[in-house]
């Protein structure tokens, strides 16, 4: 038993490789170009197209964890609060101040930790006025008193050192806090001065407003030292009209250098999903390198762009994140796609166009391969879309079935050692009583056939099934070698266990009239030759994996065909395998 359960690992290892073909993640990106006459395409052709790839064993980001990690990692939209928000976190503060006066710590605690939450969710849009930034700051150091107050001077300076981070260069508004806060932040200032960490802002093209935390740096380039350590959002902006996308940095001790390109920062989209966008024809030229800079940021391996080319034409393209910067496209699909975004063709045969690294136009009456590096322009039609290394569905279907009915039955095989062994042990203990009832010997001979066919099935079925469902490979991968040295170990103990099996005894084991030593003679060479046996039908489909790569063409088609009649059925297989 344990050596069939290792023999089903070694088949169920290459044959786990045809359901997931891929390897790395995905990642979906549509692209809006100058003439694409907006995005409502978007969302349901991303969801197609998708769903489609994770059919074919592809993992694929889903829309919202791709825009949520990239967000959290590379950039984000800057931040926005309408006034009602601001007036909420004025009264808070306005509130916590009064409390203060009156001595209700706790009051005044609770009420500054709600504004504190306020404006660390949009703190580069706070900051981004000087007085509000010195708003901010007055706020903070409201919590360092009350906390003075009732917790201690450790907790109240670790909170100093907070409000400095959240604010940088700010001051804070005359006569407005206590000895004890003025002092304890000239403190942290003496040890921000003393502090080695530098950050540098730089930008593609230079001279443009530099943020950090919303505060006014300067323009870029432009550096600032004596920064505690943290994370900071830096935003840079060449319009004043319009907000930078807020950049996440994490500094510590030593220098640190940031360069925003605002032409990425321009195409770049996060909500409600990632998206590239593009104003020009030229700028459009950069979406294969925006999508690889993405998917690197992201750790995807590959891209599939989405596109308009044609008001009724949806266009995937693959890119390859590793592949050379010259030729990164490794699949192409074209479908016909409606105004209402419904498909007149299959997402699922684009998608298996992409996992096969095929380029196939979908959208004439029959489909049209090209080849993916350059040009556009058709070769030779296509009917097989299939992944790559995939054997086409038919084929894959047979040999799966194959497999499961060859396990099945050699599985029964090696379950039937044991009520065999049985048997026999009642068939000897009958000839010992002096007994002649054949009923223990025939139970016995039954059983050896039913081992006999069964196994035999098995073998058989599963050397049938190996042509038609391994994957195919341009060489014999190492996993078919591991199989057929395997499938020779388990050949030489068949034989060799086999030869120093029981001798024959001279009497006929189907004798009725056998004596108590020619019954065990008997009893003893079956079990040996059933091991025999089992584990010889065992060994055929090992051994057939590696023979099937090195025998079979790169290309191979095997066509299986069922007939069903009153009188019987029948499977043929035509083809090469």
């Amino acid at each position: 038993m344990r050596l069939f359960l290792l023999a089903t690992l070694c088949w169920a290892l290459p044959l786990s490789t045809t359901a997931a073909q891929t390897e790395g993640r995905w990642l979906i990106i549509p692209v809006n170009a100058p003439d694409d006459g907006g995005s409502e395409w978007v969302e349901q052709a991303v969801a197609r197209t998708r769903a489609a790839l994770v059919e074919e064993g592809a993992d694929v980001w889903s829309t919202e964890a791709a825009a949520r990690e990239f967000e959290a990692t590379v950039s984000a939209p800057a931040a926005t609060f309408d006034e009602s928000e601001l007036e909420r976190w004025m009264s808070l503060s306005d509130a916590a101040v009064g409390s203060l006066a009156e001595g209700r710590y706790e009051k005044a605690l609770e009420e500054l930790d709600a504004a504190q939450a306020m404006s660390r969710n949009a703190i580069e849009e706070y900051n981004r006025d000087a007085e509000r930034a010195r708003r901010v700051f007055d706020t903070c150091l409201y919590m360092v008193r009350a906390v003075v107050a009732t917790e201690g001077k450790s907790r109240a300076r670790a909170l100093a050192r907070e409000c400095r981070r959240l604010v940088p260069r700010a001051e804070p508004s005359p006569l407005m806090h206590p000895p004890a806060v003025t002092t304890l932040l000239a403190e942290i200032d003496d040890l921000r001065a003393k502090q080695s960490g530098e950050l540098r802002v730089d930008s593609t093209p230079p001279g443009c407003a530099a943020r950090l935390n919303g505060v006014l740096l300067g323009e870029t380039p432009v550096s600032i030292d004596g920064v505690f350590p943290g994370e900071y959002l830096v935003q840079v902006e060449c319009d004043r009209n319009e907000r930078g996308r807020v950049h996440r940095v994490n500094l510590g001790a030593g220098r640190f250098e940031r360069e925003v390109d605002l032409r990425f920062d321009e195409a770049i989209g996060s909500q409600p999903g990632l998206s590239l966008t593009y104003a020009t024809h030229e700028s459009e030229a950069e979406r294969t390198s925006d999508a690889r800079r993405i998917a690197r940021a992201l750790g995807a391996t590959s891209v599939v762009l989405l596109s308009l080319p044609d008001t009724d034409t949806l266009e995937l393209e693959r890119i390859d994140v590793e592949a050379p910067a010259k030729n990164p496209r490794t699949g192409l699909a074209r479908i016909p796609f409606s105004e209402r975004g419904r498909s007149q063709s299959s997402f699922a045969e684009a998608a298996r166009a992409l996992v096969g690294e095929r380029c196939v136009d979908f959208t004439s009456k029959e489909p049209v391969a090209f080849p993916c590096t350059g040009g556009s322009a058709p070769a030779a039609a296509t009917t097989d879309a299939r992944p790559a290394g995939r054997r086409p569905r038919g084929q894959l279907i047979s040999g799966l079935t194959l497999v499961g009915v060859g396990v099945a039955s050699l599985a029964t095989g090696y379950a039937l050692l044991n009520p065999r062994s049985n048997a026999a042990e009642r068939w000897i203990d009958e000839v010992d009583a002096g007994g002649q009832d054949t009923s223990a010997q025939q139970k016995w001979f039954d059983l050896r056939s039913g081992i006999l066919a069964t196994a035999s099935i098995g073998g058989a079925a599963l050397v049938a099934a190996m042509p038609l469902a391994l994957p195919e490979r341009g060489k014999t991968p190492w996993w078919a070698w591991m199989s057929g040295g395997l499938g020779v170990g388990l050949a030489a103990f068949s034989i060799a266990w086999g030869v120093t099996a029981e001798a024959k005894p001279v009497a006929s084991c189907s004798d009725p009239m056998l004596s108590s030593d020619d019954v065990r003679s008997c009893a003893k060479r079956g079990d040996q030759t059933g091991v025999a046996v089992l584990t010889g039908l065992t060994a055929a489909p090992l051994i057939t994996m590696p023979l099937v790569y090195l025998l079979r063409p790169r290309e191979s088609r095997i066509a299986p065909t069922v007939e069903v009649g009153r009188t019987g059925a029948s499977v043929s297989l035509r083809g090469r395998f």
